[in-house]
């Protein structure tokens, strides 16, 4: 059978789709992770993040039946049915010159603004010789990845630095897909200098650049504790690449608040500012705001 996986959203819906492939391919399917018209399979790996996501997740489900009425049409990820990606643990298939490697699902942080919580339930860690595993099969370049890196190994006993520091053994380029400012310490940055094959690419997610806002949002940190952490960066990774997340339109953000982002924006100076409406998620505790 022809099976077609597409893919919406970030890299931890990338690996999964990855592991649904692998599994397909080991029964001697034919797997595309493109759209196809010819598919006797499609399975639609969704997004659920923002309403304009979630919609797009709906149209698409809906365009590929509509395609190919005979085919079977799965839906997964967050907007969908979580239950086929929980229960997938083989290794992943990595048609890419990095590999993804999820070591972490979930999240405990409930920001304000965001489903995904409520979605993926609170944070679990992968094993990390599991991890370590992984990696070594897939014998390439590697972007650790999850929901909520940060927050790796606090449910099992160990760390994130921990891990860094047992993946940079493995002898292959690893990067960090997106970590919280509450991790940026000195401890984990001058781990991450002692890496020899870190690269210092850092995704860390702004949100505001203004103190009541951020409260609002429940981010536990203010715009000063952000410029410290990246000051941190820079002062042991003076060319690091860092990039954010803005969220515009909050509902409690002012004009004012907003000319806060601009100057911190400003201030940092990133690689790239990935800049987002604020979308309404109906059960979070930012839509009683409206």
């Amino acid at each position: 059978m022809k099976v077609c996986i597409i893919t919406l959203g970030c890299k931890v819906n990338q690996y999964e789709s990855n592991q649904i492939a692998a599994h397909y391919l080991a029964d001697g399917h034919e797997v595309v992770q493109k759209f196809v018209p010819d598919a006797d399979i499609y399975i639609v790996n969704t997004c659920a993040v923002t309403s304009a996501a979630e919609k797009k997740s709906r149209n698409l489900a809906s365009r590929v039946k509509r395609a190919n009425p005979d085919a079977k049409v799965t839906v997964c990820g967050c907007a969908g049915d979580r239950t086929l990606n929980k229960s997938l643990t083989c290794h992943a298939l990595q048609p890419r010159k990095r590999a993804f490697i999820k070591v972490q699902d979930g999240c405990n942080n409930y920001c304000s603004y965001c489903i995904v919580p409520y979605i993926r339930g609170r944070s679990q860690s992968r094993p990390t010789i599991d991890i370590i595993s992984e990696i070594r099969t897939a014998a390439k370049p590697v972007v650790l990845t999850g929901i909520d890196l940060s927050s790796y190994g606090l449910d099992i006993g160990t760390t994130l630095r921990e891990l860094c520091l047992a993946v940079d053994k493995c002898g292959f380029p690893f990067e960090l897909s997106s970590i919280e400012v509450g991790i940026i310490t000195s401890e984990f940055i001058k781990t991450l200098k002692n890496c020899t094959n870190f690269i210092p690419k850092f995704h860390v997610p702004l949100q505001s650049g203004s103190d009541k806002v951020l409260r609002d949002m429940n981010r536990k940190y203010t715009a000063g504790e952000y410029l410290s952490a990246i000051e941190l960066i820079r002062a042991h990774f003076p060319a690091a690449a860092i990039s954010t997340d803005v969220i515009i339109g909050f509902p409690t953000e002012s004009p004012e608040d907003l000319a806060k982002t601009h100057e911190l924006i400003a201030k940092v100076g990133f690689t790239h500012v990935h800049t987002f409406p604020y979308s309404r998620r109906e059960g979070t505790a930012a839509a009683k705001l409206l």
